[in-house]
């Protein structure tokens, strides 16, 4: 009994000295790079089972904030960080190092039965000022438009309000989505209604619309020809080590561009 006993006390000290050395990467920020982050995640969990994530989707400024003050190893983020961000960095003695994992295009989306497939940049504008307040007016059945755009903490907003509303504010009563699926559940349900996703968000449910006349696809947004089309950014505080950089070598790899690939995303290689 007493050798059972022994037994019993030193597994649980190999235990727990085996949890107490695992490693833990720690992920927050844009919901865009969400998706696609939680695939590489079990991928590389898969060959590397004694690593742990935390991962917390809530927007891009809350991983430029994870970044700054030290409460993530990893920040993901749908755009770049803005020069702001980047002085409170160095203000906070962290020198930000930014990863290209993905391209991504900026997707209009409508309702399966609305008849309008195309619109162009100036169109969109006007909408979201509520300039063009009808779908008549730009090639729909008559009938009011509904907007819906993102949270402004969000990446996929920022490159909007840039690409899209050049800089200039959107109309007052536009209602807010939390995030690119709540966007694309939105628009499923609401036939009058317009937003926009990330390429890696459409389905069947939702309509994608051409912009300018070019088609948003892998290929669009390789080639630069696609108008609304940004990077997907992971940053990190300094130089990675350890395992945050094989994680982020194994993101690099032909095997992590692959399932960036699989999301819907256009890979860096």
């Amino acid at each position: 009994m007493k050798k059972l006993l022994i037994a019993f006390i030193a597994l649980a000290v190999l235990s727990v000295s085996a949890l107490a050395n695992a490693a833990e990467i720690r992920v927050k920020g844009s919901t865009t790079v969400d998706p696609a982050m939680k695939k590489l995640v079990a991928a590389y969990q898969t060959k590397h089972p004694g690593v742990n994530f935390s991962i917390s989707a809530t927007g891009s400024g809350d991983g430029a904030k994870a970044i700054i003050n030290k409460t993530a190893d990893i920040g993901m983020m749908s755009r770049d960080m803005k020069p702001a961000e980047i002085e409170k960095c160095k203000a906070n003695g962290i020198e930000p190092v930014q990863f290209v994992i993905a391209l991504d295009c900026l997707v209009p989306i409508v309702h399966p039965s609305n008849p309008v497939s195309e619109i162009t940049t100036a169109q969109l504008k006007d909408i979201y000022q509520d300039k063009i307040r009808d779908w008549k007016d730009v090639g729909g059945d008559k009938g009011m438009i509904a907007l819906f755009s993102r949270e402004t903490n969000s990446g996929t907003y920022e490159v909007w309000h840039g690409k899209v509303m050049k800089k200039e504010d959107e109309f007052d009563l536009v209602s807010r989505m939390p995030s690119n699926a709540a966007m694309a559940a939105k628009i499923a349900g609401n036939k009058k209604g317009i937003g926009y996703v990330g390429l890696g968000f459409l389905n069947p449910k939702i309509k994608p619309l051409n912009v300018n006349g070019v088609v948003p696809s892998v290929e669009t947004g390789k080639s630069g020809e696609y108008p609304l089309s940004r990077g997907l950014n992971l940053y990190t505080g300094g130089q990675p080590t350890g395992e945050t950089q094989k994680f982020i070598d194994f993101i690099m790899s032909a095997e992590g561009q692959k399932i960036i690939a699989e999301v819907g995303f256009v890979p860096m290689q």
